[in-house]
């Protein structure tokens, strides 16, 4: 059975738009309301499955009472009605599921029927299953064990990741055609905008999830609830002081696999990019000279190698390297490292290595 409520401040639409759908045995009319108002607060509480929406009423219009009702009730699926077709762009911005033009036709109808009846009712059971979102390396988000979400269109997964790095903040629509579509003629732009968002929000409640773990709303603000999200505890982690600091050091070391969004070739993630490869910096450096100190050999070089791979234009991980070997007693790796990083600042920088470094491998 297909819940609906009925929202048009024109008595007489609200009841040929009853009657049309009383044909249809398998949906219930929960209630119909000419004040937008008294329907959203309905609407909340009862969290219907549709509700038909009119676009223009004098109390509140529209598109302001759909930002209200996917707020409280995101799994809510809205069709607009309207009397002119421009809106339906502007019905995509706000996910709504359809719309129909007034006069409603029998046979447009049946089409939003169909539709709302290939929706699933139900949520995905995940009992005991984590939303994991990684974003060190490639992005990609899914269920614990599970393959990850599939997006529509990679604009889609692009906006989504943008809307995630800037989660918990409203952001206006020309910085979003700034960021995402810079070279694209504007018209061409904004229906991509609408129509990734509306992918977005059809991804999320294809692939199980509902809006405590992650809500969009209408002014392209996304929160996130209960997830593993690797960059969150990475940054969590390493504001940890104390006795535990070994721990969380080791665990932000283990989170950063590559660098974020590594792959994905997104612009705007550059400055982000840079300032968690600089806390990963911090990390091994602080975490390799504790290695050094309790003569953790073989970790402190695992932990500097990888650092180097990463970013081997850091003078400091080197100097540690030729350190740690210097104090393990194992100078032919450290003339192999000098050799090989010496190498590497004649040919992409035309320098040579600091004196000090030479001297760590004379001694």
């Amino acid at each position: 059975m297909i819940t609906a409520v009925l929202v048009d401040d024109m008595r007489p639409a609200l009841r040929e738009l009853e009657f049309l759908l009383k044909k249809y045995p398998d949906i219930s009319i929960e209630g119909m309301y000419t004040d937008p108002l008294a329907a959203i607060e309905r609407i909340g509480a009862a969290k219907p499955q549709a509700v038909f929406l009119d676009i223009s009423m004098p109390q509140l219009q529209g598109m302001d009472a759909a930002s209200r009702i996917l707020e409280l009730s995101p799994e809510t699926d809205i069709v607009f009605v309207t009397a002119y077709d421009q809106y339906a762009v502007e019905a995509f911005e706000l996910h709504a599921m359809d719309y129909l033009l007034k006069p409603i036709t029998e046979e447009r109808l049946e089409k939003t029927v169909e539709r709302l009846r290939g929706k699933s009712p139900l949520r995905r059971e995940r009992r005991g299953s984590k939303l994991q979102i990684r974003c060190f390396g490639r992005f990609r988000m899914g269920w614990e064990g599970q393959e990850p979400i599939k997006w529509r269109i990679e604009k889609a997964r692009e906006l989504f990741a943008y809307l995630l790095q800037n989660h918990g903040r409203s952001i206006s629509k020309d910085e979003l055609l700034d960021r995402l579509w810079p070279e694209d003629d504007p018209e061409k732009a904004v229906k991509q905008l609408y129509n990734s968002s509306y992918y977005i929000r059809k991804a999320l409640n294809a692939y199980g999830i509902d809006g405590d773990l992650i809500s969009m709303n209408s002014s392209y603000s996304l929160k996130c609830g209960s997830v593993d999200w690797d960059v969150e505890r990475f940054c969590e982690l390493f504001e940890k002081s104390g006795g535990n600091r070994s721990k969380a050091l080791e665990e932000m070391e283990e989170l950063y696999t590559a660098s974020y969004l590594e792959g994905e070739f997104y612009p705007w993630s550059d400055f982000e990019s840079e300032r968690l490869s600089r806390l990963y910096d911090q990390c091994v450096l602080e975490l390799s000279k504790s290695y050094i100190g309790e003569k953790l050999y073989d970790k402190a070089e695992r932990v500097l190698l990888k650092a180097y791979n990463a970013n081997p234009y850091l003078e400091e991980i080197s100097e540690l390297l030729l350190i740690l070997y210097r104090e393990s007693g194992n100078k032919g790796s450290a003339i192999r490292h000098f050799k090989t990083y010496a190498d590497f600042l004649e040919k992409e920088l035309g320098i040579k290595p600091e004196k000090k470094l030479q001297e760590l491998i004379e001694q």
